[in-house]
């Protein structure tokens, strides 16, 4: 397992590299995190020659890996360093089948156009029309992955802290930003890194990145928790296809959510039991208004929403999906 450099990538990486000890899988974790702060530099500065270094330490530490573990198989993950294809054909001729989990939102992030072809099975989290693209590259081998629940995070209870009405943890994308400039309630709490220069007053930490176990606390705190999917279109609502990592995060939590529409939001949840989908502004607010005065309401599609998590939703049943394609 290739671990990301950064992002939202890395947790994902560490859950679904556990997902594989779970079911057996004898596997090695090849941590790139430490590595962060270079990749910034090289990013921030744009110099030609850091970023090659950079790149050739990346290599440097897979091929030591590979040589010492000698795997099957490898799986990269979104904002994994796998980016020199000459290193990958080598790869391939050696008998080691390549496979990349693109946990990214495609239209945004599209690096994966130099890369894909390289990979013998690539996994998404959008279906068309990114399988159309991805068959016009040469593409055969790609697979629907959506992200999944890490039941094996550590959670601290969280009983002894006061109860959060409504709150929101994520970035500050423009769509977010937009819509939280118009929810002016005192009981409405956001958290996460850049939001201090946002200007909202609902601001409760917006100037450092929130830790997983921060967040899955104020997770279980919240009576409700707005799960805005990010978008670069301020006024886009309900307009988008993958379901986001922190949906299956809170459903797993036991953790109540409000969430805008996602296309494919149907094929993992009940919209009428599960979970609460909206498709408009509008109906998030009457939502909120809503569910504050229903707490058995509440309560109950949390842990429906919890029990289909459990069920299927892990990355141990991402884990052994994975493996079924290699077998």
């Amino acid at each position: 397992m290739v671990g990301a450099v950064e992002g939202g990538s890395v947790p994902v990486g560490k859950a679904i590299y556990g997902g594989f000890q779970e079911i057996g899988q004898e596997t090695r974790f090849l941590d790139y995190s430490d590595f962060k702060d270079d990749f910034v530099k090289a990013v921030k500065t744009k110099d030609r020659d850091l970023s090659a270094r950079f790149l050739l330490r990346c290599d440097i530490r897979l091929m030591e890996t590979v040589l010492d573990f000698r795997p099957d198989a490898m799986l990269g993950i979104a904002q994994s360093p796998m980016f020199n294809p000459e290193l990958l054909i080598k790869l391939r001729k050696a008998g080691i089948i390549l496979c990349f989990w693109f946990v990214e939102d495609y239209r945004i992030f599209s690096y994966w156009r130099s890369y894909a072809p390289f990979f013998d099975h690539y996994l998404t989290i959008q279906k068309d029309p990114f399988w159309d693209e991805l068959q016009q590259m040469g593409c055969r081998n790609f697979y629907y992955l959506p992200p999944a629940f890490d039941a094996n995070l550590r959670t601290h209870e969280t009983e002894q802290l006061p109860a959060i009405p409504v709150s929101f943890v994520g970035a500050p994308y423009p769509n977010r930003i937009h819509f939280f400039s118009q929810l002016e309630r005192a009981d409405f709490q956001i958290y996460g890194d850049a939001w201090v220069a946002c200007g909202n007053g609902s601001v409760v930490i917006g100037d450092r990145w929130i830790s997983d176990e921060e967040a899955r606390s104020i997770y279980r705190r919240s009576l409700i928790n707005i799960n805005l999917h990010s978008s670069r279109r301020p006024a886009s609502f309900g307009e988008g296809d993958f379901v986001n990592p922190r949906t299956f995060e809170l459903a797993g939590l036991g953790a109540f959510q409000l969430t805008d529409m996602r296309q494919l939001m149907p094929l993992h949840f009940d919209l009428k039991e599960e979970i609460t989908a909206l498709t408009s502004w509008e109906e998030m607010t009457g939502a909120i208004d809503h569910f504050l005065g229903c707490e058995s309401e509440r309560r109950e599609m949390a842990r429906r929403a919890q029990e289909r998590v459990l069920r299927e939703h892990t990355y141990r049943h991402r884990a052994e999906e994975i493996v079924s394609l290699l077998s």
